[in-house]
C-alpha cells in the first residue's frame, strides 16, 4: 500500500529543473509529497483502528483476560489505543526539527517561482546559504527516515499486545493493568 499510495506517485512528480540526477530541491519537494499523503493516509489509520480498539475496550471492561490474569481486556485495548496514537507527539516532538526543516527546503522557492524570478539578483551570501541548505537535505531525509522508522514501530507494539494475547502466549506481563 505505501509504495501504491505514497511513494510511487511522490516519485512520479516532475522535476522543478531538467537536470541529469535528481536536483536536492526536486528532492525535498518529493519528501514532502509523501509526508503529506502519508501524514492523511496513516494518520487517518491509526484513528480508525483506535476508535475500533477503544470501543472493544469499552465493550469488554468487565470481561477478564483469565481468572490468574485479573484484568479486563479494556487494559489490553486501551494499551494498543496508546501506543498506536503514540506516532502523534512523536511526529509532533521528536520529529518536529527534521521536518521543519526539510519542509522549509521543499517549500523555499515556491514564492519567488509564483512571483517570476526573472532578472532577480541573488547575493553571495544567499548562494552560500542555499548551498548549505542544499548539503543539507540528504543528512536531513535519512535522519527523517530513521526517526519515521522508530515512529513505525508504535502501531507495531500496540498490534503486539493484541497478537500475544490472541495466540496465548505465557509468561506476557503488563504492568499497571489490573
Amino acid at each position: 500500500m505505501c509504495l501504491s499510495a505514497v511513494a510511487i506517485p511522490a516519485l512520479s512528480l516532475p522535476p522543478r529543473h531538467p537536470l541529469p540526477a535528481t536536483p536536492v530541491a526536486h528532492l525535498s519537494r518529493q519528501w514532502l509529497d509523501v509526508y503529506d499523503r502519508g501524514k492523511e493516509i496513516f494518520l487517518s489509520i491509526a484513528i480508525v483502528a483506535s476508535t475500533a480498539n477503544a470501543y472493544l475496550a469499552w465493550r469488554l471492561r468487565d470481561v477478564l483476560v483469565s481468572e490468574e490474569v485479573g484484568w479486563s481486556w479494556s487494559c489490553l485495548y486501551f494499551t494498543a489505543v496508546g501506543t498506536t496514537l503514540g506516532i502523534i507527539p512523536w511526529t509532533l516532538i521528536a520529529m518536529e526539527k527534521v521536518n521543519g526543516l526539510l519542509k522549509a527546503h521543499a517549500v523555499r522557492d515556491d514564492a519567488s517561482t509564483a512571483e517570476g524570478s526573472g532578472g532577480m539578483v541573488v547575493s553571495e551570501k544567499e548562494k552560500n546559504m542555499r548551498a548549505k541548505q542544499d548539503e543539507q537535505v540528504p543528512g536531513l531525509m535519512q535522519d527523517w527516515a530513521w526517526l519515521n522508522l522508530c515512529r513505525a514501530v508504535f502501531p507495531l507494539v500496540g498490534g503486539r499486545f493484541w497478537v500475544e494475547w490472541w495466540v496465548g502466549i505465557d509468561g506476557f506481563l503488563m504492568v499497571g493493568c489490573s
